[in-house]
């Protein structure tokens, strides 16, 4: 704007000047250069009129709008970055944060007695069996130690009911590590109805003790059940003692006690039965016996009390007496006695003495002396001094009319 003024005003002083000369003495005669010169300042003095009217009206227009500008310049895009560079975590020392390290597998050592159950070979569990049956219970299992099982390894009973087995079996050959084996247990089912288990483990010749499962200590088993009784090979039999055992009311010299105990107790004493009897001798014989047991002291007994019973003439009282297998110190008296019903008074019919001998007794009572009374019989053993071994049974213990 200062620039344009500053124009006009310089055009403005020329005019003056151009015109004051314009204006001086009255015309003489020009000479042709003159008169060029003449018109030339006029053609000059004519643009520079209109020069100076053009700014003048450029002036004036610009003189009717303000010095604001209506329209503002302004940048289409603002230079504002698109993404703002915020960190996400600040970094602040503290402690070392622990990486978990996965464990590196280790070998677990294989122990050197370990055994798996395989299968129940015989005598599957709650198979039924008759009371007094001989059976032979087997087990498969292989051998998952490292070691050998030689025949110096044994499967032994643990617990339960032991029926009549013999306390361990050796293994019956070398087990390499990887193989199977068969072990058999010669058994006999109790002489009583009901359910009956037994554990039994192994052992090896260092007394190392296992058995089956993940650990190594679950022991193999033997479940039965005893559904029935044989009846006596005696078909004149008139009353079975040994098939009524509990019938009968048993004590020892420490008192009364229930029928059957549970086990041989040398201690306390026992009243069991068998119908598979072991000799002394080891033989096996197919009668049902009583097994009775004193209990421990210097006057140990045991004796059992049974129901009245009406005789007859020509009855007898018949029994075969022993002690049993591996029992060297069986040392006792046994002793048939009996009270009329009614009567206080007790008699004894005979005693017999035995010990481990290899031998038995066969005991023949006549009873006709007691025709037509109710009688009530006591079969009693004694131990002779040491009780040790006292293994007493009645085999076949009966009142038969022959």
């Amino acid at each position: 704007m200062r620039s344009i003024f500053f124009k006009l005003t310089i055009l403005l002083l020329i005019t003056a000047v151009l015109l004051s000369a314009c204006n001086l003495s009255s015309t003489p005669q020009l000479s042709p250069d003159q008169l060029n010169t003449m018109t030339a300042g006029t053609v000059a003095a004519q643009l520079t009129q209109i020069s100076i009217q053009t700014l003048i009206a450029e002036a004036t227009w610009i003189g009717q709008f303000t010095s604001t500008p209506t329209i503002t310049a302004t940048s289409v895009f603002t230079n504002t970055p698109t993404m703002t560079l915020t960190p996400t975590a600040t970094a602040t020392a503290g402690p070392p944060t622990a990486t978990p390290i996965p464990p590196t597998a280790t070998a677990v050592p294989i122990p050197c007695n370990q055994a798996t159950f395989i299968s129940d070979v015989t005598v599957q569990d709650g198979t039924s069996l008759v009371a007094g049956q001989n059976f032979v219970k087997t087990w498969r299992v292989r051998n998952s130690g490292s070691c050998n099982w030689t025949t110096g390894y044994s499967i032994y009973f643990v617990n339960g009911n032991a029926m009549s087995s013999p306390a361990s079996v050796a293994f019956p050959k070398t087990v390499r590590p990887g193989e199977t084996v068969d072990l058999s247990v010669s058994m006999v089912a109790p002489g009583n109805a009901g359910d009956f288990s037994a554990n039994w483990m192994f052992i090896s010749p260092n007394g190392s003790v296992f058995g089956v499962g993940s650990g190594g200590g679950v022991p193999v088993t033997i479940k039965i059940k005893v559904t029935a009784i044989p009846a006596p090979h005696d078909a004149n039999t008139i009353y079975d003692f040994v098939g009524n055992y509990c019938s009968g009311q048993w004590r020892t010299n420490a008192g009364y006690f229930g029928c059957p105990t549970n086990g041989y107790d040398f201690k306390n004493g026992t009243i069991s039965r068998t119908f598979a009897p072991v000799l002394e001798n080891g033989v096996v014989d197919d009668e049902g016996a009583l097994i009775t047991i004193p209990s421990y002291g210097g006057d140990g007994f045991i004796q059992g009390q049974f129901p009245k019973l009406l005789i007859h003439s020509g009855d007898h009282f018949k029994a075969t007496l022993l002690c049993t297998i591996n029992m060297p110190k069986c040392s006792v008296t046994f002793e048939l006695l009996y009270k009329v019903n009614g009567t206080d008074s007790v008699t004894s019919l005979g005693t017999w003495d035995k010990a481990d001998d290899n031998t038995f007794i066969p005991v023949d009572v006549d009873l006709s002396a007691l025709d037509g009374k109710e009688v009530i019989f006591f079969l009693k053993v004694s131990s002779k001094g040491d009780p040790t071994d006292d293994f007493a049974q009645w085999m076949a213990a009966r009142v038969t009319h022959p």
